[in-house]
């Protein structure tokens, strides 16, 4: 047997040492091609979901070990809060201000300012009861000649000041029973706004220091120790989803118009109890180099076309198993 020659897919010139576990099982599957079993070979992959939170902190709960089942809703790790608990302390305390304020706006001065300028209406219209009287006497003792002009002049202006101080502080008296302008309403109230908004991207930071699932599956990996500092994006945990790995094999280019999205599959391996199901979900839209896991002299110059496939049911099989692929 002549020996087998590794190309990286789409290089015929790189080396192809990298492709990890499941090329090497694949390549002990092509040499040992007797015992493989009929069918397009192909071997299981896996779309792993990283979790990880969009906030920084201590890393304080993994209630979760490597190899557990996830359920959906179930806590997967939990972030040091207390710096959001004290940026929530000062954002609640920035909404009761900012409400406080418009409240204040919108009823106006208090019951004590009220009386007050209540007082100095009252006080201001006896002023001009008292100069009103003292004109007339004025006026009668200058028709008699018993006064000068000088006199009922200063009479007059008193009088006149004295009704000034009256309409001052009868318009106090309005404005204080009044709301706030219009335009200063509008700005409490986006004050408010901005207040609440502040106060609602803290609890929802709050939120994210607590990550749960969002679906089933199982712990494959974890990616940080407890006490240990997690930067915000940085996953902590690498779940495989409860729909399990799927299938990639590959088609010679000459035998690509028998395959199309939806094609019915079985599925066969050495580690199956019996022959599993699926359906065709992606089928490459450019050739590669045949890949070394399926490489053999009548084969060298083909190309071929990546597909994957689907279980109709979740499979408990482990990514990188080598497996046979037929259509049904």
């Amino acid at each position: 047997m002549k020996p087998i020659v590794m190309t990286h897919p789409g290089n015929s010139f790189g080396p192809w040492w990298w492709r990890s576990a499941p090329v090497l099982m694949l390549l002990a599957l092509a040499g040992c091609q007797n015992e493989a079993p009929e069918g397009y070979q192909g071997y299981l992959e896996a779309d792993y979901a990283y979790i990880a939170a969009p906030v920084a902190g201590r890393l304080i709960e993994l209630p979760l070990a490597r190899g557990a089942a996830v359920a959906t809703g179930a806590t997967l790790f939990v972030l040091d809060d207390e710096l959001q608990q004290q940026q929530l302390l000062q954002a609640q305390s920035q909404v009761r201000q900012a409400q406080a304020q418009r409240d204040d706006l919108s009823t106006g001065r208090r019951p004590e300012e009220i009386r007050v300028i209540a007082a100095q209406v009252r006080e201001a219209r006896s002023a001009l009861d008292l100069a009103e009287r003292e004109l007339k006497r004025i006026s009668e003792l200058k028709a008699r000649g018993l006064t000068s002009a000088d006199a009922l002049d200063q009479a007059s202006a008193a009088q006149a000041q004295a009704q000034a101080r009256v309409a001052s502080a009868l318009a106090q008296q309005r404005s204080a029973e009044l709301a706030g302008r219009p335009d200063a309403i509008a700005a409490a109230d986006a004050a408010v706004s901005a207040a609440e908004a502040a106060l609602g991207q803290v609890q929802w930071s709050i939120d994210q220091t607590r990550i749960r699932a969002l679906q089933e599956g199982r712990i494959e990996d974890t990616l940080y120790q407890l006490g240990e500092w997690v930067p915000a994006g940085a996953p902590v945990l690498k779940l495989l989803p409860a729909s399990g790995p799927f299938i990639r094999f590959f088609v010679p280019m000459n035998e690509l118009s028998q395959w199309s999205p939806g094609q019915a599959v079985a599925i066969s391996c050495s580690a199956c109890t019996q022959e599993l199901t699926g359906s065709v979900s992606f089928i490459a839209a450019s050739p590669e180099y045949t890949p070394p896991v399926i490489f053999s002299e009548s084969r060298s110059e083909d190309l071929v076309y990546r597909v994957e496939a689907r279980f109709d049911n979740p499979a408990p099989l482990a990514p990188g198993l080598p497996v046979a692929v037929r259509r049904r």
